[in-house]
């Protein structure tokens, strides 16, 4: 996840971007509210940390402006000079989600940028979940059926993007905006390589959630284990059509068709000894969604 670090002290800056990035964020800094305000509205922010006494004006006044703007983003207040309680207050009641003094313990720091980052999932369910997949924002713990999935901080940074979208289409700008600062040299299919491992890991850890690709966009976080809905047609319709239709769909969203991957509430609709065109047209689906994959014709 992505923060944003405003002082014209370079030294603590750096000491504060460092622990951030030890801990699995990703750090931009810069020394002027001129461009804090440019950096906001180029990239994606889960927060901001904000100086007061900065060489073009008064950090909180910023917040303040971001706030009227409409910005969401936790911002928290890191100063040295105004540390008095009505400077706090002032702080808090200006737009500030924290008001830190300084120095401060960087682990304690830490902990107060994660504090403020799940206030906003905090109100509905602190844990994030897709299929038997469930990601906490507090620990970033990925667990596949309450068992720890363990991945390398990147892919865990792809994942969370995901599924805070769970089901939306995340595109692949959006994903390098969130995962590396400005500083960074990104090469051409980095997300690609990304992605890759993370349905690696999914696939290993029996997780049901799966990593669609939308061709030309991006790609977007499904549950296939959700009971697919077909709308209703006049007249009756086949069995054998059904469990096509149905067989299909699930494939096509899948990077190797096979018959192992039709879903079990599928598997649960069909009788116990389906005739013999039933199974024909689980075959015939599987091929078909195949052969579209590699571009030939069905």
């Amino acid at each position: 996840m992505r923060i944003l670090v405003v002082d014209d002290d370079r030294a603590c800056a750096g000491c504060i971007s460092g622990i951030l990035r030890d801990e699995g964020f990703v750090a931009d800094h810069v020394t002027t509210l001129a461009d804090a305000t440019l950096s906001a509205s180029l990239a994606p922010y889960e927060a901001i940390l904000v100086d007061r006494m900065l060489p073009d004006g008064d950090g909180l006044d910023w917040v303040r402006e971001q706030r009227r703007a409409g910005s969401t983003v936790p911002m928290l207040i890191i100063t040295a000079e105004r540390d008095t309680v009505d400077h706090r207050v002032e702080g808090l009641n200006g737009g500030a989600d924290d008001y830190i003094l300084k120095p401060m313990p960087l682990d304690e720091l830490v902990a107060r940028v994660r504090a403020v980052m799940r206030r906003p999932v905090a109100t509905l369910d602190p844990v994030l979940r897709a299929g038997n997949v469930t990601f906490d924002p507090a620990n970033r713990e990925v667990r596949v059926a309450g068992k720890p999935l363990r991945m390398p901080r990147r892919e865990t940074c792809i994942f969370e993007m995901l599924i805070r979208r769970s089901g939306k289409t995340v595109t692949k700008g959006l994903l390098e905006e969130g995962l590396y600062s400005f500083e960074d040299e990104v090469s051409s299919n980095a997300i690609e390589v990304g992605i890759y491992r993370l349905r690696g890991h999914l696939m290993g850890s029996g997780a049901t959630a799966t990593v669609r690709t939308v061709r030309g966009t991006g790609y977007v976080l499904e549950s296939p284990d959700e009971p697919i809905t077909v709308p209703d047609l006049p007249g009756e319709v086949p069995q054998v059509a059904m469990v096509a239709a149905q067989v299909a769909v699930v494939l096509s969203n899948q990077a190797e068709p096979s018959p192992a991957l039709i879903p079990a509430a599928i598997a649960a609709s069909l009788p116990e000894s389906p005739p013999a065109e039933t199974a024909a047209a689980v075959v015939a689906a599987v091929i078909a969604v195949s052969l579209a994959k590699r571009g030939e014709e069905v």
